[in-house]
């Protein structure tokens, strides 16, 4: 059995129905009528890319600074020593 009887009376109702969507088959079949095209393609976004989180990293770890206290102030008398001056020459007393 021939489809080809099948298809035009197929083709005959739609006709006959008066729907666009008769037109477009027949116009397609045929190559008469309306053009028709494909739905023009959607293009969608790209996905958006988030940069990842910055990583904190723990300060490096730095020595304190060193503290130079300055000279202690003795309020007291020099301390006696019971040695012999040393002899720094004539007229030199050797800061004292």
């Amino acid at each position: 059995m021939s489809l080809r009887p099948l298809f035009f009376a197929l083709l005959l109702s739609l006709a006959a129905a008066g729907t666009a969507s008769a037109q477009i088959v027949i116009g397609a079949r045929i190559g008469v009528g309306p053009r028709y095209y494909a739905p023009r393609p959607r293009y969608y976004a790209p996905p958006v890319v988030v940069a990842p989180a910055p990583v904190y990293y723990a300060p490096p770890v730095v020595a304190p600074p060193v503290y130079y206290a300055p000279r202690p102030v003795y309020y007291a008398p020099r301390p006696v020593y019971y040695a012999p001056r040393p002899y720094y020459g004539r007229g030199y007393y050797g800061r004292w």
